[in-house]
């Protein structure tokens, strides 16, 4: 008995489900992913505090202060006398406009209380500022973990 062979057919990879695939996860990778705000690159040591509070939730614009006492709202350099007339500004376009203090260890207290000031003088109570926590089981280790301490009381 004679068996007839039928001709193979060339195996074939379809490959557009494969690319639908991809797609959808590289989709999924981009949605999902969170993106970081750089912060500026200003080189500010700031002091260590053992009792730093968390980060808040929401960034608030931060106010540098470097050790040669220039003064830098976000990434703007600002005269320190029209500091306050800027956050009255800021503040009255946004009035969940929130500023932070970070100044360098080394910064003249002068200019730190001329920002204290012009954020009271701008309608601005409370005024975090930032600090490295402490690790009493690494000394040292607090370089990387700023985080706003606590206000200080006003009598």
């Amino acid at each position: 008995m004679q068996f007839t062979r039928k001709p193979r057919r060339s195996p074939i990879l379809n490959i557009i489900p494969l690319i639908d695939v991809l797609v959808v996860l590289l989709i999924f990778y981009i949605a999902t992913t969170v993106f970081k705000k750089t912060e500026h690159t200003f080189q500010i040591v700031v002091p260590k505090y053992d009792k730093a509070a968390p980060a808040p939730d929401t960034a608030p614009t931060i106010i540098y202060v470097t050790k040669d006492s220039k003064i830098y709202l976000g990434d703007q350099l600002v005269d320190p006398d029209l500091l306050g007339d800027l956050l009255k500004t800021k503040l009255a376009a946004d009035p969940n406009f929130k500023v932070a203090l970070k100044a360098d260890t080394d910064a003249s207290f002068g200019a730190i209380t001329k920002v204290m000031s012009a954020a009271r003088g701008a309608g601005i109570a409370d005024l975090p500022t930032y600090a490295n926590g402490t690790d009493s089981s690494n000394p040292g280790s607090g370089d990387d973990n700023s985080a706003p301490a606590p206000a200080p009381s006003h009598p």
